[in-house]
């Protein structure tokens, strides 16, 4: 354990309160919890300073504890976890306390609590570090997030996707790929929110799902890749061309065309080499007139006409050959 250190106390009454919780002392751990669910933010406010000015590693450990299992030690807490809102005004104060950082000597006690957390026989308390040191920023906590969101119930896979956002980086796309694969209920919703969010960052996770078993999420990465206007993968996209899906295949066509000319040759050559089933048929036909650019609307002219006739099976791939060549 570090020891108290010695700064400026802010609230000498509260911070006594705090002492005395660190014994043991479950009067004092309730009135600490009874400020940290106050439907006053000063009150809660005037708690987290305490607990800032305290300067203690153990408190850290303690409320890491609150916060991943609602208890006080091996003690349940206050009576005011009954309360459902003012249960959750707990845990928003303790996660915004372990947020914020007083000082570089505040960080050191924090992340030893937290790096000692993911450690601990209790899941939740494991869960609960990585959820917190996700939320400081900490990329290399991604695999426990994701294993929250497969494995968790719906309030641990919030929180994981919560610190997922906020780590914002392209790491955090597949996991919520996976979340978003969960239902269609509210964890569907948060994880479509989370990637629309990460913007171009959600690219390597839309591309993953492009191949995922359920169309409904073929249809979400064509229209995620669509959002950022994702051009990279253009072959890996145009195969939804050919998806069994037909609101993946319109997806897809509608995304094709959008991107415009650099989505050509990767119709064209799909067109060549694939069977023109009717539904693949309609779906190059709609991506490739679909495309706005007049001057490329008259290059594809022979081969959009070729796909309009009865016998585009045989036209459509010679046509398309031709344009390709001179492309």
């Amino acid at each position: 354990m570090i020891g108290i250190r010695k700064t400026v106390c802010r609230h000498r009454a509260e911070s006594e309160l705090l002492l005395k919780a660190l014994t043991g002392d479950l009067g004092s751990v309730g009135k600490m919890l009874s400020y940290l669910s106050s439907s006053n933010k000063y009150l809660r406010q005037i708690m987290q300073e305490a607990i800032h000015d305290l300067g203690n590693q153990e408190m850290w450990e303690k409320l890491l504890r609150c916060l991943a299992e609602g208890r006080w030690d091996h003690q349940q807490d206050c009576p005011r976890r009954a309360d459902p809102e003012a249960s959750n005004r707990i845990d928003l104060s303790i996660e915004e306390a372990f947020i914020e950082d007083a000082g570089e000597w505040e960080t050191r006690l924090k992340e030893a609590a937290l790096r000692q957390g993911l450690q601990d026989e209790s899941q939740p308390v494991r869960w609960t570090s990585a959820y917190l040191l996700g939320l400081r920023g900490q990329l290399n906590r991604v695999p426990v997030l994701s294993e929250m969101i497969d494995y968790g119930s719906l309030e641990w896979q919030l929180r994981a996707i919560k610190a997922l956002v906020c780590l914002d980086h392209q790491e955090c796309g597949p996991p919520l790929i996976s979340a978003l694969a969960q239902g269609r209920d509210l964890l569907h919703r948060e994880a479509l929110r989370a990637l629309s969010s990460l913007g171009e960052k959600a690219r390597l996770g839309w591309v993953s799902a492009l191949n995922h078993p359920d169309s409904h999420i073929r249809w979400h990465a064509a229209r995620g890749l669509g959002q950022i206007g994702d051009a990279s993968s253009i072959h890996i996209l145009a195969e939804g061309l050919l998806d069994p899906n037909h609101a993946v295949r319109w997806a897809t066509a509608d995304l094709l065309g959008y991107l415009g000319e650099v989505s050509v040759p990767a119709v064209l050559k799909l067109i060549i080499h694939q069977p023109l089933a009717e539904p693949f048929r309609q779906a190059a036909y709609h991506a490739l007139n679909s495309i706005t650019n007049q001057d490329i609307q008259d290059r594809l002219e022979p081969l959009i006409k070729a796909l309009r006739s009865p016998t585009a099976r045989l036209e459509a791939p010679a046509a398309a050959q031709r344009i390709l060549a001179e492309w």
